[in-house]
């Protein structure tokens, strides 16, 4: 049976569905969407008042993208255009949108034009993705990682004293996976986690497809210092975040392609962001917002 979440009355305003940093999204913007969406045959809502948990989730990570977005747009200084509406607005007729409220319709144009509006975005400069990426750097919107993976914590320790208490370049690491990690072609890559284009890996690709723990272990991990032993379904990891002048190349080659993107992962990873427990929590392992 499908977990059900109460709407609040119809009007209410002042307490917060959720806060992007000092941002909020008001309980009543919620309700509006689930109820106009519920209009539409997108979803139910019982005579009570009670609607679909997942179903009210999945509407609130999307306001709150959205309104990272438009932060991100802010701190870029550009604004959403007469021809990002206009495309928006052509999108949104096409799609079959006729029964739509006017209120769910403006806010679907306004969230798809912040994101056409975004695509305009450009690259950082190489100091401003080195100063973000050694303070956080999973705020550059992508990891830049190797990792060695054992069957015994014990293995991972012992690794862990090879590598040493301090920082390691990345070689070294490399080494050290290589004699170390059952991993297959450990020995030639090093541990390296890399894309088909590069040796950096999108966020939301790590939150799609890697395991939780050890993308939460990642997430802690500094720039330079090995970090672990952390267990995963796989065995123990230590994870290494590596040096930006490494990886640099690659970085700035994902953001010359789609820069926009990366820096919405960027300002996700990086927002203070709260949800009322009413409709779940938070989850940055997931990039959306989960039941508690």
């Amino acid at each position: 049976m499908a977990a059900l979440v109460a709407l609040p009355s119809c009007g209410v305003t002042g307490d917060a569905a959720a806060t992007i940093n000092d941002t909020d999204i008001s309980r009543s913007e919620l309700e509006t969407v689930v109820s106009d969406l519920a209009a539409v045959g997108q979803t139910a809502i019982t005579t009570n008042g009670m609607a679909d948990a997942e179903f009210v989730r999945s509407v609130l990570t999307s306001l709150i993208i959205g309104r990272t977005t438009d932060a991100v747009l802010a701190d870029l200084g550009i604004e959403v255009s007469d021809s990002d509406r206009q495309f928006s607005e052509q999108r949104f007729d096409q799609s079959g949108g006729a029964g739509y409220s006017e209120s769910l319709r403006e806010i679907i144009i306004q969230l798809n034009s912040a994101v056409s509006a975004l695509d305009r975005a450009e690259a950082p400069t190489t100091d401003a993705l080195r100063a973000t990426y050694e303070r956080r750097p999973a705020a550059v919107g992508m990891l830049c990682l190797r990792h060695l993976v054992v069957p015994t914590e014990a293995t991972a320790r012992q690794a862990m004293k090879d590598l040493g208490a301090t920082g390691v370049d990345d070689e070294a690491f490399a080494a050290v996976a290589a004699k170390y990690s059952v991993e297959p072609n450990a020995t030639t890559t090093g541990g390296a986690l890399t894309a088909a284009d590069g040796d950096c890996i999108a966020l939301n690709q790590y939150q799609e497809g890697f395991d939780d723990r050890f993308l939460a272990g990642a997430l802690d991990a500094g720039v330079g210092r090995p970090f672990g032993p952390v267990r995963s379904s796989f065995g123990y990891h230590v994870i290494y975040v590596r040096p930006f002048d490494v990886v640099a190349k690659s970085i700035g080659s994902n953001y010359a392609s789609s820069a926009g993107d990366y820096l919405l992962l960027g300002a996700l990873a990086d927002a203070k962001i709260r949800v009322d427990s009413t409709y779940g929590r938070w989850d940055p392992l997931a990039g959306s917002v989960v039941a508690n």
